[in-house]
Parts: C-alpha cells; sequence; structure tokens
C-alpha cells in the first residue's frame, strides 16, 4: 500500500464486500456477499484506493479519519428513478388513479414550475437522500440545468436527463440532447447524463428511433419511462398490436443502453427481446408507488434470469411521497416474496446486491461504484445498527434489509467528502430550503390558469 497521506481514513468497520464486482451478469448469485469485520478504508483522490485490515493502516497518515467501530460500510445507494424537484408536491395529491393523479394536479401544477422551485426542491430531495444513504440518483425532469447546478453544489452524484414529449416538436429532442453534451463528466465527473423522452405514449415513434441513433452516435444512455403498468401495455396492444417494450426494440432503443422506469407492465413475451437486446438494459423499480397506484409489481425475477439490471428505484415524492431507497430495498424483498409466492426469493442478500450493484449497473455506473473495492470511487454509508431494532444480529444481511431503516446511516460519502458526519448534513442549509420553499408553495399549487404541460392519455 502506498504510504503517502491518505485523503481520508475509515477504521473499524464491518464491510459489505462483493466477492467479484466486476463480474457484469445480473444472474450472478448475490449469495456471494460478505461482510468483512475489522475493515479499514482508505482514499485518496476520491477513489477507494484499499481495502485492508484496520491494523495495516495504524500508522498511515490522513487528512480526515473516521472510527467506525460498530458500524456496517455498505456502498452507497442508486436511486435509478426519480424526480428531485418534485418533492415541493410530497402528499399533496393522494389516493387517484394515474390519470386524474396526472391530468387534474400533477401536469397543471408543474406549468407553475419556476427554475427557483426547482432548485429548491432538488437540495431539499438531495438533503433526504443523503440522510438515507443514497450517493448517487438517476433524475428525469425538467430544467435540469438547475438541478445539474444543485448536484454540483452539494457533492453527491447524478445521471441527468432533460426529459421531452413529442408534443414540443423536434425542439424538446434537441433541448435534451444539448442537456446531455454539455453536462456529461461535469462537476469533477460526478455527473453523466442521458437522454430522456417521457414515455412511448407521449413520445411518438419517429422520435424515439431518432433518440437511439442520437445516444449511440454519441455514447448516451436513454432514461424513459416504458410498461409502467399493465393497463399502458393493455393499451398499446389494442392501438399498436405490440407491447411498449416491443415498441423500444421497433425503434432501436433496446440496441442502445437504456434504463426503463417502473416496467410492472412488462409482460412475459417481452423476456426473449430484451433477452437478445445487444444494448445494456436497467429497470428502475419503485415499489411502494406501485403500491399506492394499485399497479403490478416489476417482474424482478424474469428481468434479472433475461440478463437485464434491476434496480431500485422511488420516482418521485409527489407519488412516492419518501425518497427512501432503503424502504425500497425492504419492500422489493417482501413484495417479490409475495408475487413469486416463494420465500426463498428474494432473500436479503439479493436484496442488498440490487441496492448497490445491480443499481449502480442500471444507471451505467456499475465499473466506478456500486461496490466497497480498490479502484472504485469512494461512495459509501456507514450504518449504525446498535439500535435496540437491529439487535440481536443473527444474520447482518436481515438486520440491514429488514430491520434496519435509512435514519441508521450516520455518515455519507462521495467521492472521498463527507457530505453528512454523524448525522449532519455537510453541504445543504436544510431550514433556509424549507423556509424559502414554503413561501413559494402557494403560487406552485394554483390550478386556476386551466394549463396543463401534457395529457395523460396512454
Amino acid at each position: 500500500m502506498d504510504a503517502a497521506p491518505a485523503d481520508l481514513i475509515i477504521t473499524g468497520c464491518t464491510a459489505l464486500l462483493h466477492a467479484d464486482p466486476d463480474e457484469s451478469d445480473p444472474r450472478t448469485a448475490a449469495d456471494r456477499i460478505q461482510f468483512r469485520p475489522d475493515t479499514a478504508l482508505v482514499v485518496r483522490d476520491g477513489i477507494l484506493v484499499d481495502v485492508t485490515d484496520s491494523a495495516a493502516v495504524a500508522g498511515l497518515a490522513s487528512t480526515e479519519r473516521i472510527d467506525a467501530r460498530g458500524l456496517v460500510a455498505l456502498p452507497g445507494l442508486v436511486n435509478c428513478h426519480t424526480h428531485s424537484p418534485m418533492v415541493a408536491l410530497r402528499g399533496l395529491v393522494e389516493d387517484l388513479p394515474e390519470q386524474e393523479w396526472f391530468n387534474d394536479w400533477i401536469w397543471p401544477i408543474e406549468s407553475n414550475l419556476t427554475p427557483r422551485v426547482i432548485e429548491l426542491g432538488a437540495l431539499l430531495a438531495c438533503a433526504e437522500m443523503i440522510r438515507g444513504g443514497v450517493t448517487c440518483f438517476a433524475d428525469h425532469y425538467f430544467a435540469m440545468d438547475v438541478v445539474a447546478r444543485v448536484v454540483r453544489v452539494t457533492g453527491m452524484r447524478a445521471n441527468l436527463g432533460e426529459a421531452f414529449f413529442s408534443s414540443q416538436g423536434p425542439e424538446g429532442r434537441a433541448r435534451s440532447l444539448d442537456f446531455a453534451l454539455r453536462h456529461r463528466h461535469t462537476a469533477d465527473g460526478r455527473i453523466t447524463t442521458s437522454l430522456a423522452p417521457h414515455a412511448p405514449y407521449t413520445v411518438d415513434d419517429a422520435d424515439l428511433a431518432a433518440t437511439a441513433e442520437l445516444a449511440a452516435r454519441h455514447g448516451l444512455l436513454v432514461h424513459l419511462h416504458a410498461a409502467e403498468n399493465r393497463a399502458q401495455t393493455d393499451a398499446c396492444l389494442d392501438r399498436h398490436g405490440h407491447t411498449p417494450i416491443e415498441t423500444l426494440r421497433r425503434t432501436g432503443l433496446l440496441d442502445v443502453d437504456v434504463l426503463i422506469a417502473h416496467g410492472t407492465g412488462i409482460l412475459d413475451r417481452d423476456l426473449p427481446a430484451l433477452r437478445a437486446a445487444t444494448g445494456r438494459i436497467g429497470v428502475a423499480s419503485a415499489p411502494r408507488g406501485h403500491l399506492k397506484f394499485g399497479w403490478d409489481t416489476t417482474p424482478v425475477r424474469g428481468l434479472v434470469d433475461a440478463g437485464v439490471h434491476v434496480g431500485l428505484a422511488t420516482d418521485g415524492a409527489a407519488s412516492n411521497n419518501t425518497l427512501d431507497v432503503w424502504e425500497a430495498m425492504t419492500l422489493t424483498a417482501l413484495v417479490q416474496k409475495q408475487a413469486e409466492r416463494d420465500p426463498r426469493w428474494m432473500t436479503a442478500r439479493q436484496a442488498l446486491r440490487h441496492a448497490t450493484l445491480d443499481s449502480a449497473r442500471a444507471v451505467g455506473l456499475g465499473t466506478s461504484i456500486g461496490s466497497l473495492a480498490p479502484g472504485r470511487r469512494a461512495d459509501l454509508a456507514l450504518v449504525d445498527i446498535g439500535g435496540p431494532h437491529t439487535q440481536p444480529v443473527h444474520d447482518l444481511a436481515a438486520t440491514l434489509v429488514h430491520s434496519a431503516r435509512s435514519s441508521d446511516v450516520r455518515t455519507t460519502v462521495v467521492d472521498g467528502r463527507i457530505l453528512m458526519r454523524d448525522r449532519r448534513l455537510t453541504t445543504i442549509d436544510v431550514p433556509a430550503v424549507v423556509r424559502e420553499l414554503g413561501e413559494l408553495l402557494p403560487a406552485l399549487v394554483d390550478r386556476a390558469h386551466g394549463r396543463r404541460i401534457q395529457r395523460y392519455d396512454p
């Protein structure tokens, strides 16, 4: 190990390690997750340069040092699909089907969005995610120049895409491309970007095909909603004779890297097309929102068997109410058992893998984050399992998935920078954000103007 001073050394933790973090097949057994006691993590220039025993770093100098005895070190969680500024609408519209939710409330209100509301919403979202051990998120929304600025200021990692509809004309797609090219690899490399067509029911086949061509030409991920629920799939079958996933295949989107949000309407007939895809396919599953809307669950087992990287997500807080990926991990483990009628699926170790390495791969970052291994970026969370709700510990994986909570995260680190230490945020003034956002809410939620940004008609 290099004897030069480190930027950060974490000692005494129990570290969650993937036996082979470079194995890219999502079918690889999750039981190969290991927990290594009394581990030291050494960070230089934002990179995890060594994972070793605490004794081995006793004499090594460092700028910062964290004594993590009694804590578990996890790779930072990844929120694979959200709309961060929508925290401004948290709890505003409840107990409605998605048609009314979109047409009567969300899309009229979103016509009132201002850059400052988007900025404050994104700041509050980042604060919530950092406090829950989330170090990276994939965001799909409007005015993403503003969200990119928030990512730079807060120190988080993100994949960002400027959403567009075909109703905006060619300018919508052009803006999405312009944003992606201007911002990728910015914020010291913490920002990656995607093209972000909204969905096959709001973006026509010609725009989807053009998006696939642009993604191939520029090496960009495509992040969109597709087969969100069974009703969307049935409507697509009735109108066009094929499913939304088959629309993606026909327009070339399965020949590039694509991140599909939700996918609860993916059918067995779609799996061969996903299996044969030449691009990397990720699906972001947000179980809490799916339950609230009364949707089916994402068919995780079939997708994994088809070679798809299934990551965890929260969607926006307007529908999901929280940006708690820890909760998404727990719900996924439980809902998948019920859906499969099999208590052996999914295991706690499988759920941990989905929340870390598989989620990183779903957003195209599996070679740089998602595991605690030398050469990866130093994105991690330290979790306190000393509370009465997590003791005693017989199986640490089960404790983390089924007993621990996001509030047990003590410290969150991105690129070697401490964004929360002992539950104190270091880059965001939450009271100031909440105060100013509250002053802007009355104008935001006014629907008297009769406008809407789009109509939901899947």
